[in-house]
């Protein structure tokens, strides 16, 4: 039993925590209301509230995983797993101790490497997928309908339950409340029934290479950002393939869909590696003049030919950059032209 003293000191000690305490739970307030907001403005008949119910969606999303981090930061840090920066401090025993500066927290990648470090699973690629969504709405799709954001509504209902049963350890339709939990799983339902016919529409086509169907199977519309991309007559030939948006109606042609879908897949890896002085995934094909050249497979993924990589004058492997089906690099064909 506890002497007074000690109690006391207890309760001194669970008093200075509490407002930290009630800080991670105001984040988590706020990742509930504004996913419940975020569906309210989904469900209403006023279009205009549909690119709030877009921002609120994903804000709450990424407040749930914020008030993870800040939930496991050690006490007296300032919230260090959530901050942005963090710098060390003597901790008055002679020691080091981490603390969080400032008011602003990490942003995705930041916290997708602090989540992975702690063992945190999320499904990072469609959270990066949810907030590439969000950003498209608000800059490059005035039109959005109801219909459009399905895609963000289903992709973010999977991130908000898998990560409440998981990692909070928490029941969604209790705290999401009956109409917020119906709205979702109705509307990720729906969605997959939609997404299963086209993904199987695609796959009846022969596209000749995997890379492309992969492509094409997590493409999203350019128009309106929806991922139910559909094939209007199956079976067909890939050059006849007439691609569809279930979502607005946009329609597409086999070589407008395979470039834009193959860019979209490797827009990733191509900021990367241009980042630390590597290629891009394709370049433009000197056949079909397509961006659809794969350098890793030596072959264009829409006509299919190869051209020469190694230099006919001095044998020297001709950059990526220097493909122009000549089969000379971009020296040789200078000197060349110059003799001429």
């Amino acid at each position: 039993m506890l002497s007074r003293r000690e109690a006391r000191r207890l309760n001194g000690a669970l008093l200075r925590q509490r407002p930290v305490r009630e800080e991670y739970m105001s984040i988590h307030k706020n990742a509930i209301d504004s996913i419940i907001l975020g569906v309210e403005d989904y469900n209403s008949t006023d279009p205009r509230r549909l690119l709030s119910a877009t921002r609120n969606l994903v804000a709450g999303t990424m407040l749930l995983i914020k008030h993870k981090l800040a939930s496991l930061s050690p006490p007296g840090t300032d919230e260090a797993l959530l901050k942005e920066r963090v710098l060390p401090e003597m901790d008055g025993k002679g020691g080091i101790k981490w603390k969080g500066k400032g008011r602003k927290t990490v942003d995705v990648q930041s916290m997708e490497d602090r989540c992975k470090s702690l063992g945190i699973d999320v499904d990072w690629q469609r959270v990066r997928k949810i907030v590439a969504h969000r950003n498209d709405i608000e800059h490059y799709f005035p039109s959005l309908t109801q219909n459009a954001l399905r895609t963000l509504v289903a992709d973010s209902f999977i991130i908000i339950r898998d990560f409440l049963r998981t990692q909070l350890n928490e029941d969604p339709l209790i705290v999401l409340g009956a109409p917020t939990w119906t709205t979702l799983t109705g509307v990720a339902d729906v969605y997959k029934k939609e997404k299963d016919e086209c993904l199987a529409n695609i796959a009846s086509i022969n596209w000749d290479f995997s890379t492309v169907q992969d492509a094409m199977e997590d493409w999203q519309c350019p128009k309106c950002g929806s991922g139910l991309i559909d094939v209007l007559n199956p079976k067909s030939d890939k050059w006849d393939a007439h691609l569809q948006c279930r979502a607005c109606g946009t329609e597409y042609d086999f070589e407008t869909a395979a470039e834009a879908a193959l860019g979209d897949a490797n827009a990733s890896h191509d900021y990367y590696s241009i980042k630390e002085g590597g290629d891009p995934a394709t370049v433009i094909c000197p056949e079909c003049t397509h961006d659809t050249y794969d350098l890793e497979a030596d072959h264009c993924l829409i006509c299919g030919e190869s051209v020469e990589r190694s230099c006919k004058q001095c044998g020297e492997r001709i950059p990526a950059s220097e493909l122009d089906g000549s089969g000379y690099c971009g020296y040789c064909n200078h000197m060349m032209s110059k003799d001429d």
